[in-house]
């Protein structure tokens, strides 16, 4: 079974991470895939103003546990996940600010990537 792990920078600093339009669009892309039903959220680090220069591995590696599929929610979560050498999928920040996945095709695109990378 895949246990999946998708991994932002940090929670936000309004504690609303659940009601906030990112999650929402997460969960939408989540619907349209269909076959992810066993995963978890997490983030770089516990602090909302972490200065995103260093990684509280202990901190990931604990949240990590099990979990045998991780995926990055943005380029910076991507590059320090490589930096430890940790294998992950990226996939954009769900934010509808982001440029990339307002493009419809794009975004359609990276969520097959996505649903191949949970297949593997």
């Amino acid at each position: 079974m895949k246990h999946v792990l998708f991994i932002g920078m940090n929670p936000p600093k309004n504690n609303m991470m659940t009601k906030g339009q990112s999650y929402k669009r997460f969960c939408r892309w989540l619907e349209t895939l269909g076959t992810i039903n066993n995963f978890a959220f997490t983030n770089l680090h516990w602090d909302p103003d972490w200065n995103k220069k260093t990684v509280d591995h202990a901190f990931l590696e604990a949240q990590i546990g099990e979990h045998n599929k991780l995926v990055a929610w943005g380029g910076l979560v991507s590059q320090h996940l490589t930096k430890m050498g940790l294998e992950h999928f990226t996939l954009p920040h769900p934010s509808p600010l982001n440029r990339q996945t307002n493009d419809q095709e794009f975004l359609q695109l990276k969520l097959n990537e996505l649903k191949l990378y949970m297949e593997s």
